[in-house]
């Protein structure tokens, strides 16, 4: 035997135990315990893109304005804005919201004990009046609404009426749009918000589908 040769063993003693075993490991998985495989679920996106998109309007809500266009474009999209902000509070809470609009302003409404409530005290879907000398006008599903001018005062009106009692009654609430838990409104609106002379105006259109637009007019 040649003296320059090197017993096979040798190399083998300094590998260590997982190289030995190598093919085993190449072929071996990792198991991850089901609790950490499970996804989002559609709800829970649901719920997030809700809140991010209330968020977005709180953003967008407190906007100044110097000319009188630009007046009438910051009203219109806070209407526009809070028409979106209260339609996600009703998929959120899975409760049906409503848009009661005034010669003066607009206010939201919910239902609640099977009645209309005004959302008297919500600091941002509380009842909003309009600056002085502007006004609104509004179609549903391309139907021209005239709004009664005997009830644009945005406070709680009460009727001249005597009941048994003597006492006189409140009005109750109701919108004329729906604003659904679905996510759908109805009917289709279109509002259109103006000031007499001024030639820019701007519309807020909503959709059945829960699109709510702003676009600017022309009188």
């Amino acid at each position: 035997m040649g003296s320059g040769l090197k017993p096979r063993f040798f190399r083998q003693a300094w590998l260590p135990a997982s190289s030995q075993a190598g093919s085993e490991h190449r072929h071996s998985r990792i198991s991850v315990p089901a609790r950490f495989q499970r996804g989002f679920t559609l709800l829970e996106l649901l719920v997030v893109v809700v809140i991010v998109a209330i968020l977005f309007t709180y953003t967008t809500l407190a906007i100044r304005s110097d000319t009188p266009e630009d007046l009438i474009r910051t009203e219109a999209l806070r209407l526009q804005r809070l028409v979106q902000l209260a339609l996600d509070e009703a998929i959120l809470r899975g409760e049906e919201y409503g848009l009661e609009v005034k010669l003066d302003g607009y206010r939201f409404l919910r239902f609640n004990q099977n009645q209309w409530q005004p959302l008297e005290t919500d600091k941002q879907l509380r009842p909003r009046e309009l600056p002085y000398d502007m006004e609104m006008e509004m179609r549903l599903e391309d139907t021209e609404i005239i709004i009664d001018p005997g009830n644009d005062s945005m406070s709680e009106q009460i009727l001249n009426l005597d009941g048994e009692d003597g006492e006189k009654k409140k009005r109750r609430a109701k919108p004329q749009i729906y604003l659904l838990s679905s996510g759908e409104i109805t009917p289709e609106f279109e509002i259109r918000l103006f000031i007499l002379g001024v030639e820019a105006s701007f519309i807020v259109n909503g959709r059945f589908d829960g699109a709510v637009t702003m676009k600017a007019s022309e009188l």
